[in-house]
């Protein structure tokens, strides 16, 4: 009995060292880091700190075991209040027991989406928005990319106007960038990093560059299609006068690379915040557009945010053609990138009989097994021959096969895209540095190549808002959306409604929004739907959010929720039924055409729907007069799941004010 009450004894003291020893080890162990973004009530600040900075330091310094030049990243003031920094739980325990503390947001990372385009827009030298513009004189366009390549021509400030002294922001120097690369074009460059640092993940020294520098060629030909400056001596691509300049030649150009060559290809969203934020940028009237993603099909939209004006991609009436000799001597014509004529022997053609996207060439539908050795059916090829670039090509434009349709899965309430714009093979300046094509044991390399995405649409929308702040300085951002959406066409070149690239068939506002961009007629709208912060602040509300994300989200600490209104002063509709048969939506116009103007209400309607506005007449006696108006909304029960309309204010001064109405049945 006493050698099993010792055993049990020795037994106990053994589990209980064993205890003392994993717990001993797991205090001692170190705690794990991550980044947060950590939203702060401003009005917290105590009075000693001068700056916010000088507060958010005074808060590490406050942490136990904490090193502040390891943790903080970034102090935020302008497009919200607070840091993101590398915390343990324990520090962010800490800190968020702190009664200026709003809210904790983990790090999150998003991923990159990647010119005959003037001439194709009704630029011209001598009459519209271009000289009306000054060509974007005075304005300054902020890109959010992969930084530039400042020695491109589409950067020079020959001719350029002085820097506005309203500039405050800077050129770094960094990797093979020195702040002397700024001029009176480039007027700015910062690259964050800290974000991707802090998670550890790598900026690659082979294919990148610690510094707003670009590698990759992203930011560079974005930059250049806003608000390029060069000449390019390169006829056959069809630009007026043989050039290819940016759609504000003489905005300026800021750049803030967020976006860097790692493994992930991802960008920090701490990064991305310091560089800037689109609701604050909002606040201080700065124009936000982005683009709409290319992943193609629908319920695919990104940067769907009613702030944002969205960007869809469309092609041009430009097509670079060869032809295609078989070997019985069948020739057909086609589009072909390749400069060279060439002879091909025992190659099968491949042409993804029975679905459109691998007859498309969608290379997320291409099966490689399908694909590899071979050209395009089953029958030799004698010859291919390079021909020409094309102008004037039918039907343009379309909505590009890879352009994200709506809905938008997050605020599905709001129709997206707003708008199309050029982004299909469109010329743009790339960097330098590596070849794009290998011809025989040659590398081409170029300064300027043909590039395709939503990334290429956004600079020309950005160019286009340019112009127009440019002409109507007192213009909000929403007054800008509102005049390139009401004045957007959706008619193609041969006189039908634009169609989409996928299927050949005619595409709907879920895929073209309002339609194709207008610059010139953008610059007259007649009415606009205009917008300011507490318009967004009411759509806030709608959506349900805390005390504490609003205030993180709008950076007040009081503002007001009216309870019968959270509808946005939109310029298109969207009804979605579920049960209910009648949907009604209020809308206000502001009279920017002439004093007295009397509009009508013209409706296009599909079988099916039946639209109503009261009233049907608005009358303006003078410039800058709001008038209201109710529209109603009602469908069959057999009416298609999807079916869309438009209502068109039309006055006697030639303006038609176009809002598409999308109705959808779930």
């Amino acid at each position: 009995m006493t050698k099993m009450m010792d055993f049990a004894i020795l037994m106990a003291y053994y589990l209980l060292f064993w205890l003392l020893l994993i717990n001993n080890r797991a205090m001692s162990e170190p705690e794990e880091y991550q980044t947060y973004i950590i939203h702060l009530d401003h009005s917290q600040k105590p009075e000693s700190f001068l700056t916010h900075e000088s507060w958010h330091h005074s808060i590490f310094n406050s942490l136990s075991s904490a090193d502040e030049t390891e943790m903080l990243l970034y102090s935020y003031n302008h497009v919200m209040h607070g840091f993101s920094a590398r915390l343990t739980p324990s520090h962010l325990s800490e800190i968020e027991k702190s009664p200026a503390h709003l809210a904790t947001y983990p790090e999150s990372f998003g991923k990159l989406y990647t010119t005959h385009t003037p001439r194709f827009l009704g630029l011209k030298h001598d009459s519209g928005i271009w000289p009306a513009a000054s060509y974007g004189e005075g304005v300054i366009i902020g890109i959010v990319d992969t930084g530039i390549w400042p020695e491109s021509e589409s950067l020079s400030d020959n001719g350029m106007p002085s820097i506005p002294q309203r500039w405050n922001g800077k050129c770094e120097n960094g990797t093979i960038f020195s702040s002397s690369d700024c001029n009176r074009k480039l007027i700015g460059a910062q690259s964050f990093s800290k974000g991707l640092q802090a998670a550890g993940i790598k900026i690659s020294k082979k294919y990148d560059f610690d510094s707003p520098r670009d590698f990759y060629g992203h930011g560079t030909h974005t930059s250049s299609t806003a608000a390029g400056n060069q000449v390019l001596g390169v006829s056959h691509f069809g630009y007026a006068r043989g050039t290819a300049r940016g759609i504000a030649p003489a905005a300026h150009v800021a750049m803030y690379k967020v976006f860097w060559a790692t493994d992930t290809d991802e960008s920090a969203a701490t990064d991305v915040l310091a560089a800037i934020a689109s609701l604050s940028a909002i606040e201080k009237g700065i124009f936000v557009v982005g683009a709409a993603g290319n992943d193609g099909g629908h319920n695919s939209i990104h940067n769907g945010a009613p702030w944002i004006m969205t960007a869809g991609a469309s092609s041009v009436d430009r097509s670079f053609t060869a032809s295609l000799t078989l070997e019985d001597g069948f020739s057909l014509e086609g589009i072909s990138y390749f400069p060279q004529s060439i002879y091909l022997t025992n190659a099968s053609l491949y042409y993804g009989e029975g679905n459109i996207s691998k007859a498309v060439c969608n290379h997320k539908a291409l099966d490689s097994n399908e694909v590899t050795g071979k050209v395009e059916s089953r029958a030799r090829i004698k010859g291919m021959r390079f021909l020409t670039t094309k102008l004037g090509s039918k039907p343009a434009p379309q909505v590009a096969y890879f352009s994200s349709r709506g809905l938008d899965p997050i605020t599905p309430g709001v129709l997206k895209p707003d708008i199309l714009a050029p982004g299909v093979d469109v010329v743009a300046a790339v960097t330098p540095n590596m070849p794009f094509m290998t011809i025989g044991n040659y590398d081409l390399v170029s300064d300027y190549e043909l590039w395709s995405g939503t990334s290429m649409a956004t600079p020309h929308v950005a160019g286009v808002a340019a112009l127009l702040k440019s002409v109507h300085w007192d213009w909000s951002p929403a007054a800008i959306r509102s005049a390139m959406m009401t004045t957007a066409y959706n008619i193609d070149n041969t006189g039908n409604i634009l169609k989409d690239e996928n299927t050949g068939l005619p595409a709907t506002p879920l895929d073209f929004g309002a339609g194709h961009i207008d610059p010139n007629k953008a610059m007259d709208p007649g009415l606009i739907y205009d917008m300011d912060f507490q318009d967004y602040i009411e759509f806030l509300c709608g959506l349900d959010y805390d005390q504490s994300q609003m205030k993180a989200l709008i950076r007040r600490n009081q503002w007001n929720c009216s309870k019968e209104h959270t509808e946005l002063n939109y310029p298109s509709f969207i009804a979605i039924f579920t049960n209910e048969t009648v949907k009604r939506f209020s809308r206000n116009v502001k009279n920017l055409g002439e004093k007295e103007s009397e509009y009508h209400a013209n409706l296009e309607l599909p079988t099916g729907m039946r639209i109503r506005t009261e009233p049907s007449t608005l009358t303006f006696t003078q410039n800058y007069q709001k008038q209201g108006f109710v529209l109603s909304i009602e469908i069959d029960k057999k009416a298609s799941n999807v079916t869309y309309g438009y209502l068109k204010w039309i006055d006697q001064h030639n303006h038609t004010v176009s809002s598409p109405i999308v109705a959808i049945k779930t």
